[in-house]
């Protein structure tokens, strides 16, 4: 498979819909051309950049239960007046589909969103400086060739030295991370606050980390995070954020910096490779 095959088969291989004779010469070309191994990465990332910010919550059995008796008794008291009506301008196959959707929209509306509501408070990251939400942004950027690494190396150490030389007020972590096809640096300022970048591929996955000084992350001045990241960083230096489900956000502290780590690949990978180390 040339580059204009793999331009062609870019958007059912990273819904992995490929047949697997196609996969494998579509994967085969990738490991020995860098620059489609990037662009499908970086393809892949864009997937999961416009997941609305909504999570499921599963609603408890009890309040199923108490909404569902509730309606029962109501609908036995309403045999004249509404459903009268609607059953004289309705014919029955369209009566029953109206109720039901009605008894849904109530049901998600009155039992989902409120919880939803309070968990939210609690590790929503849309605010401009929120460091969840930098990186994102960060990997937009990145989609865009807006941001691109300094350095690229196939030896993750060589980027960590790089970032060691530079001007930084933090000493920047750079994983080796098992399985690591080519790793980037970079080093950028924004209001004054120093950053780093750091981009891993890996197979057909990528793994970007943003990295800034405890002081500026967790000082509440120029950077912000959600509250649940603030506690769970406090009490256990690590936290995992419940939002985006086609895609895995970690936090973690070393002893001057700050790191959030998002990737295409799934979660309990993603956590095991970074602390692994």
């Amino acid at each position: 498979m040339d580059c204009r095959g793999v331009q062609r088969f870019a958007g059912e291989a990273i819904d992995r819909s490929l047949p697997q004779d196609v996969a494998a010469k579509f994967q085969a070309h990738l490991e020995r051309c860098p620059p489609c191994r990037r662009e499908v990465t970086l393809e892949r990332v864009s997937k999961f950049l416009v997941q609305q910010y909504v999570r499921w919550v599963t609603t408890p059995r009890t309040a199923q239960s108490a909404v569902l008796g509730s309606l029962r008794e109501e609908y036995g008291r309403s045999e004249t007046s509404a459903l009268s009506y609607l059953a004289e301008m309705l014919p029955p196959r369209t009566l029953v589909p109206v109720f039901m959707g009605g008894v849904v929209a109530f049901l998600f509306f009155a039992l989902v969103a409120m919880p939803f509501q309070s968990t939210r408070q609690m590790t929503a990251h849309t605010a401009g400086n929120d460091i969840i939400n930098l990186s994102f942004k960060n990997l937009a950027l990145l989609k865009s060739g807006r941001l691109e690494p300094t350095l690229v190396s196939t030896i993750p150490e060589s980027v960590g030295i790089y970032l060691q030389r530079a001007d930084l007020p933090f000493t920047a972590h750079v994983p080796a991370l098992a399985d690591c096809c080519w790793c980037g640096g970079a080093i950028t300022e924004r209001g004054g606050v120093k950053q780093a970048h750091v981009i891993y591929g890996i197979g057909s996955d990528l793994v970007y980390v943003f990295e800034v000084s405890q002081n500026d992350a967790l000082g509440g001045g120029q950077l912000s995070m959600p509250p649940a990241a603030r506690r769970g960083l406090a009490q256990s230096g690590w936290y995992t954020d419940p939002d985006h489900p086609g895609c895995s956000v970690v936090l973690w502290k070393t002893d001057e910096a700050v790191c959030v780590a998002v990737s295409t690949m799934n979660k309990k990978r993603l956590f095991s490779l970074l602390t692994s180390q």
